[in-house]
């Protein structure tokens, strides 16, 4: 998540994007300036790039009576374009009672553009300008920045940084900012070493996605679920990125042998267990019975994917 601008404008926006995804989300705060000239009007001014912006709205404040999937402002009615690039949003009068407004920007890309999404491209999106507007004046302005994108192979740990800041700063219901938590915790860079704990793990944070969907759709969290469908799992455990750990914590109840103690377990290696399995038959039934399960959880992330990212 890069921060642009400073004092009465912050820019807040995922400037590493997966190659192919063409759509995001950006945030402008801004603080109300000081020293104001009377009479004076603030207004934004964004000049488009390369993206098109498909929303943009204001959250209200936390204090709205409004429930929380309803505190928006939609402000499509009242940008004005002066050019075919270029739109003004006049801002209200009166800044909340905290001191700052939230813009939240979404865009995306043409895909039949050249080069659009592709893997080492980086574009400057957005230019971003926070205007003092006075009558009979030129516009002064107050704070400028840019909305950039830089496009990168697809990573399954990277690409859930945009959402674990959302939950962390996004006013989320606490149900699904929770639920998003344990995914990004769930998926870190370490991962078992036997392939047993390698899919139990795997499905265990699939199934952490699958409630993150879920909770989504139930409060109407849309910037919920566009950054979940950008998060690509890759290959699981066996992304190059990923290091691995052991002894893992094998399930040897479900093959029906005795647990050891856990000074036992911490000292054998994450491989022994399989080999020394008296019933190979039973590694192998349970083995594929979970391999099954991740296979259904990773077409279910793939659906969600295609059907929010429109097939990217």
């Amino acid at each position: 998540m890069s921060d642009s601008g400073a004092g009465v404008l912050d820019l807040r926006f995922e400037s590493e994007q997966p190659a192919g995804v063409l759509a995001g989300h950006a945030v402008i705060v801004v603080r109300p300036p000081a020293g104001l000239a009377p009479a004076s009007e603030t207004a934004l001014r964004l000049r488009l790039f390369r993206a098109r912006i498909t929303s943009l709205r204001r959250r209200l404040p936390p204090s709205s009576a409004l429930p929380p999937g309803d505190r928006w402002e939609d402000l499509t009615t009242r940008v004005r374009a002066e050019s075919s690039h270029v739109l003004h949003l006049p801002l209200e009068a009166g800044p909340p009672a905290d001191g700052a407004s939230e813009y939240h920007l979404w865009w995306d890309m043409d895909p039949s553009e050249r080069d659009a999404g592709a893997e080492g491209e980086v574009r400057a999106l957005f230019d971003v300008r926070l205007l003092a507007r006075r009558r009979g004046a030129d516009d002064t302005v107050l704070a400028a920045g840019h909305i950039t994108a830089a496009w990168e192979a697809p990573h399954p740990v990277r690409d859930l940084l945009q959402l674990d800041h959302l939950a962390a700063h996004g006013h989320l219901p606490r149900p699904l900012a929770d639920a998003i938590s344990d995914l990004v915790r769930a998926n870190g860079e370490m991962v078992p070493w036997c392939r047993y704990c390698a899919l139990s793990w795997e499905l265990e944070v699939l199934t952490y996605a699958d409630r993150v969907r879920g909770l989504a759709e139930h409060h109407d969290a849309t910037d919920v679920a566009l950054l979940l469908a950008r998060w690509d799992p890759g290959t699981g455990p066996d992304h190059p990125d990923r290091s691995r750990y052991h002894p893992c914590r094998c399930q040897r109840l479900q093959l029906g042998a005795h647990p050891d103690t856990a000074e036992e377990w911490r000292a054998e290696t994450g491989e022994a267990w399989w080999e020394e399995s008296q019933d190979p038959t039973a590694r192998e039934r349970v083995e594929a019975r979970l391999r099954e399960q991740v296979d259904v959880a990773r077409l279910r992330h793939l659906a969600h994917r295609h059907r929010t990212l429109g097939g990217s």
